[in-house]
């Protein structure tokens, strides 16, 4: 895990500043590289191989291709015998050099072997190759001055050179609207993300881009499978992916929130070791918002060395212009903050955690959402209002003219008719034609086609959170859920083995109601998950619902953070009113406070965000 940077012309100066602003990713040991056509820099956390044979800028024997990587390829070690075998000959045992070798034998095609996640970019000859994971873990940016392409592990270095700091209209919108931004682009213009499961190439000689395409894509080839069938193949992958993630020259612990997805994994890492893991969780001091006892429950089971990490709230928004600093994004939801601060302190104890994320998207854990499918069919009926008085007051009497329809405005955190009454014309933007593109990929299921959206579009937000706030403390996460291979198996299980109705009785009572009243109420989350589960952890924790990273929103705007926050808003330095109409904005927190919607504080929280960030970039 690292941080990485480079651009296409000779200057060591300016890569030495670029690799400064991004040593927090790499605290360990800088490299550069620099010649005529290529200058390339690395900031170094070390974790396999902490021998110096194994610090980047990484050349070949013959020095005529260089590489710089972040990230970890787990299958390194059966490649590394393969490529022995036909005679290629290593001088470290780093999984770095394996992408050379790898990259010598099999060309561009090589990242169809690896098992791992990895942003790189590898030098040979005129061409500079740059490479991200299928799911896009590893962040890697770019952009374009002239004939020259600059890239870094984060945008901030971008910005030592003489590029244009403006930002981007669609990209604020995409914020407010997902917590995140979609796609390709950034909340700058002209910078953009090299998407996940995607592969550059740039012609230094020419100064262009010569090509980017998709090297792989999620298996969509539905599974004939028995129940027991699937557990077996489940849990074995599973086991594999955990086991693989543990490959480490570091200390290496595990996230145990309490809930399922943590739990599973912290127990099945545990059962590999004989003596304790570490194990990690935040304690919140809000009466209802504490999810420790699970996380003990866990502990206590698997018998780890557990530690409780507590987080003071009275100084959160303090924390989050701390975190704003190492942001590209605004933040996107408040939990961030709390694995912000958790990060901080596994760096004492761990290099290296195994988290849970990916189980949510792939097994229909966002039971709300995966239920949808099922308000969708009695909503095509029309004229619902008498026969389904729940479905009437859930969508105001809404119809819609087809699933992807439907799908954007359940999935839309911050609705398009508050949004755009606050923000300036000029930033009201449509997203439907780029969830269009993913939504015509599956000939299936509604509920695959929600599935395949939260792999392709959700997942890289939560991905992009997590490596910003585990890497500014230098902490390496790695997720097993998002095994490529687990992908494959997980997405194309029959849905009645991820989310499946409690009996035929539940089925018949769900007529009445809609998806939020259905969800876990009628039906089981995760199914397939819990069966596995049960031989490995408490049954309280299997049958617990679903908790998102529990913070009191609601209560702080309602109390002691509010004023602060209304100040933040509409006082005369705001940055907000680059994107927003003060006049609007301010009639909506009224008008949110006198509602006391249940989502406001969310939504508020989010405009404070980008505000904060607006402050720290503008």
């Amino acid at each position: 895990m690292c941080g990485i940077n480079g651009f296409t012309f000779q200057d060591e100066r300016l890569i030495k500043e670029m690799n400064n602003l991004i040593k927090h990713r790499g605290p360990d040991s800088s490299g550069i590289y620099s010649d005529e056509n290529v200058t390339l820099g690395h900031q170094r956390l070390k974790i396999i191989d902490l021998s110096e044979n194994a610090a980047q800028p990484m050349s070949d024997h013959e020095n005529t291709l260089w590489l710089v990587f972040n990230g970890e390829i787990y299958n390194f070690q059966e490649l590394r015998k393969k490529l022995e075998q036909d005679g290629h000959k290593f001088k470290s045992e780093s999984d770095t050099e394996v992408i050379i070798h790898a990259y010598k034998k099999w060309g561009y095609d090589c990242v169809q072997r690896f098992n791992g996640m990895w942003a790189f970019a590898l030098y040979d000859k005129n061409k500079l190759f740059l490479s991200r994971d299928r799911l896009g873990k590893k962040p890697l940016f770019y952009t374009q001055k002239g004939k020259n392409l600059f890239f870094s592990s984060e945008i901030r270095p971008l910005f030592a050179h003489d590029i244009e700091k403006k930002l981007n209209k669609r990209a604020v919108s995409s914020f407010l609207s997902y917590r995140y931004v979609l796609g390709k682009e950034t909340m700058f213009e002209g910078i953009f993300k090299l998407l996940p499961a995607h592969n550059m190439i740039f012609d230094i000689s020419k100064g262009v881009i010569e090509k980017i395409w998709e090297y792989w894509d999620v298996d969509k080839n539905n599974i004939e499978i028995s129940e027991e069938e699937a557990k077996e193949q489940t849990e074995d992958l599973l086991r594999n992916s955990v086991s693989l993630r543990q490959v480490s020259d570091v200390p290496i612990g595990s996230i145990n929130s309490g809930g399922l997805d943590s739990s599973l994994i912290s127990a099945i890492m545990a059962s590999m070791h004989d003596n304790p893991i570490n194990t990690f969780t935040v304690k919140l001091p809000e009466r209802g918002f504490d999810e420790t006892e699970f996380a003990g429950l866990l502990a206590s089971h698997c018998k780890t060395n557990h530690r409780e990490i507590t987080i003071d709230t009275t100084n959160f928004l303090d924390i989050m212009r701390e975190y704003v600093k190492r942001k590209d994004e605004p933040i996107g939801v408040p939990n961030e903050i709390a694995l912000y601060t958790l990060f901080q302190e596994i760096k004492k104890y761990a290099t290296v955690v195994l988290s849970g994320e990916g189980a949510d998207e792939l097994f229909a854990g966002y039971s709300r959402i995966f239920r949808s499918p099922f308000d969708y069919e009695r909503l095509k009926a029309g004229r619902y209002k008498n026969k389904y008085p729940s479905l009437y007051k859930k969508y105001s009497g809404r119809t819609f003219s087809n699933e992807l329809e439907h799908f954007m405005y359940l999935y839309n955190y911050f609705p398009d008719e508050e949004k755009n009454s606050i923000l300036k014309d000029e930033f009201r933007v449509d997203f439907t034609t780029l969830f269009k593109k993913y939504f015509d990929r599956i000939n299936g299921s509604y509920a695959k086609k929600i599935s395949y959206i939260f792999i392709k579009l959700h997942l890289p937000g939560l991905f992009s959170r997590l490596d910003n706030s585990s890497m500014t403390s230098a902490v390496e996460a790695r997720c097993p859920f998002v095994d490529y291979r687990f992908v494959d198996l997980a997405f194309n299980l029959p849905f009645e083995l991820k989310n499946p109705w409690k009996s035929e009785k539940d089925k018949e009572e769900a007529k009445s109601k809609n998806c939020d009243e259905i969800a876990e109420e009628h039906d089981t989350v995760k199914y397939i998950l819990k069966r596995i589960a049960e031989n490995h952890i408490p049954k309280e924790i299997i049958m617990r619902k679903k908790q998102g990273f529990p913070l009191p929103l609601q209560k702080w705007f309602s109390g002691e953070f509010f004023e602060e926050a209304r100040n933040l808003l509409l006082s005369e330095d705001s940055k907000i009113k680059m994107v927003a109409k003060t006049e609007n904005l301010k009639k909506w927190i009224q008008n949110g406070i006198d509602s006391d919607s249940k989502d406001f504080g969310q939504r508020l929280w989010m405009l404070i965000s980008l505000e904060l960030w607006l402050r720290e970039w503008f």
